[in-house]
């Protein structure tokens, strides 16, 4: 290696140092370095900001879920009160229904065993106290003494088949009422409302009482003068009157005078009304109005007599409705309540000692 010579190197001049470079490096370097505290501090503000921002989110949102599971917690309560509700009311439903049930099967078993015990005398006892009502009902309600006693003779065979001593009280009373019922007639209500119809259907037939002459044939037979004067005209109409008037008055053979000769159109309304008097007898006849059904035949035959001419017809419809009216249509009739409830007697005890048997046993 070469050496140098000292005085050369003293003889070579040093450089200035540059103080202004070595400043303006050092506030370049201050300013980056508050340039990056002022980065690091906005960055730290915005990363808090955005914290408590997610916090705030954060707890919006667990305040939703919480609200949301409450809801979801009230209604799962809701929803088991109800279920547990409709089970219970189910069940109650259930179990009312399992005892209505058995309350039917006990029943069902009663009935079983009561027929189960029921023979066949207890049928016909059953058969006669049926029997025994309806003959009371066409007595009261429709006063048909005859089917009444059909019904009634019949419960009696019915009895009769049975052969009981004990049934001897019964069919002594039913006796003596049927033997009642059977002297008090037998009422043919339907024959006697077609007699009514009948004789309706005659009234026509039946001629009224006519005067003894016309205007006409008067006429006819009076030859009046030419040369008449007044005195004579008036005795002439005044005989005509006389005569006129005496046609409207005609003695029966029995002496009763007849009240007055009606003109065509009336006669019609006197046989309309006289068919009305026989329909009101219909009426009473269906109802067992005694007092109306008499009245009504009196008046017919009032009306005859007053009205028609006595010739053969209505004779005959006098007759008949004189002979109408003596039918009873309304007798007295007896009932079967004494032998019916001494049957309902009988049948009541004959239960009674059988349900004592069944316990018995």
């Amino acid at each position: 290696m070469t050496d140098i010579d000292p005085t050369l190197q003293q003889s070579v001049p040093t450089p200035p140092v540059p103080v202004k470079t070595d400043a303006a490096s050092h506030a370049l370097l201050w300013f980056f370095v508050v340039l990056i505290v002022a980065v690091i501090f906005f960055g730290a503000f915005f990363v808090w900001q955005q914290a408590q921002s997610q916090q705030q989110v954060i707890a919006e949102l667990r305040s939703q879920v919480e609200q949301q599971t409450q809801a979801v917690e009230t209604r799962q309560q809701l929803l088991e009160d109800n279920l547990e509700k409709e089970f219970v009311e189910q069940q109650a439903a259930i179990q009312t229904n399992l005892n209505d049930l058995a309350e039917q099967l006990d029943s069902n078993n009663a009935r079983l065993l009561s027929l189960s015990s029921v023979n066949r005398d207890e049928w016909k006892l059953q058969e006669a106290e049926y029997l025994l009502r309806l003959a009371d009902q066409r007595i009261l309600l429709e006063k048909d003494s005859q089917n009444a006693l059909a019904l009634a003779i019949s419960a009696d065979d019915v009895l009769r088949d049975m052969d009981q001593a004990d049934l001897v009280g019964v069919r002594k009373l039913l006796a003596e009422e049927i033997a009642v019922l059977k002297l008090a007639g037998v009422i043919d209500r339907e024959g006697i409302y077609l007699r009514l119809s009948a004789l309706s259907n005659q009234i026509d037939a039946i001629p009224f009482i006519q005067p003894l002459g016309t205007q006409e044939s008067l006429l006819e037979e009076e030859v009046i003068p030419a040369d008449e004067t007044v005195k004579q005209k008036l005795t002439r109409n005044f005989y005509n009157l006389l005569h006129k008037l005496g046609s409207y008055v005609r003695v029966r053979d029995h002496g009763k005078t007849i009240n007055a000769v009606l003109p065509p159109s009336e006669q019609k309304y006197l046989q309309q009304n006289l068919r009305l008097m026989l329909e009101q007898a219909q009426v009473a006849l269906l109802r067992n109005e005694e007092n109306i059904y008499q009245e009504s035949l009196v008046k017919a035959q009032n009306w005859v007599n007053q009205y028609f001419s006595l010739n053969e017809k209505a004779t005959a419809a006098l007759e008949e409705l004189q002979a109408l009216q003596k039918e009873e249509i309304s007798p007295e009739l007896t009932n079967f309540s004494n032998s019916s409830s001494a049957l309902t007697d009988y049948i009541a005890k004959r239960e009674k000692m059988a349900a004592a048997r069944r316990g018995v046993r």
